[in-house]
């Protein structure tokens, strides 16, 4: 007598853009642990607003993750909106942050204080926006006007909040201090 198995699926949401912009649309990508079958995303009111087929190829990398782009309508107000993806009947959310579109450019220079050698990887944010410094130490965000608090961030390093007000574009050089290894506070910057 043959026994049935049931087969558990699994499903993922990944690349989703931060922020988008409101009123336009974004693309994700969904998958699957099933090598057939449709995916739909529905928004905070349950009303499906994209859907596909999964791709017979899966993902590069895994062995059964099959995958699909979809585009989708971000939300008309900026602020946070919650999706849910469907496929099989499992299901799994994910949020959006919904910005105004950007209008301006804020170019940053990152140097460590002490040595002014350029530093690169360092993490930059300014509300839902955010970039990463080069090898040159440079970064440039596409932002919104308003009022930030720009915040850096990377390993060993540290560096105070910074206001900043963008109507129109902007260059900025900052510095992070280096924090050494036998540093009280090293613990916390690591």
């Amino acid at each position: 007598m043959e026994q049935a198995v049931a087969q558990t699926i699994s499903l993922a949401v990944w690349d989703v853009p931060m922020p988008v912009v409101a009123g336009g649309t974004f693309q994700i990508k969904v998958g699957a642990t099933t090598p057939s079958g449709r995916v739909e995303i529905a928004d905070s009111s349950g009303a499906v607003v994209a859907s596909g087929a999964l791709g017979s190829t899966p993902w590069a990398g895994s062995e059964a993750l099959h995958w699909v782009v979809l585009e989708l309508p971000a939300p008309a107000q900026v602020g946070v909106a919650r999706y849910s993806a469907r496929c099989a009947g499992v299901e799994t959310w994910f949020s959006v942050v919904a910005a105004a579109r950007p209008e301006h450019t804020l170019t940053v220079q990152v140097t460590e204080q002490a040595s002014k050698a350029v530093l690169d990887n360092v993490e930059i944010r300014l509300g839902p926006f955010h970039a990463r410094t080069d090898k040159t130490g440079r970064a440039a965000l596409s932002i919104a006007k308003g009022d930030y608090q720009l915040q850096l961030w990377r390993t060993a390093h540290i560096a105070q909040p910074v206001p900043v007000t963008i109507a129109g574009d902007v260059s900025l050089d900052l510095t992070m201090v280096h924090v050494p290894e036998e540093h009280p506070d090293a613990r916390w910057v690591r």
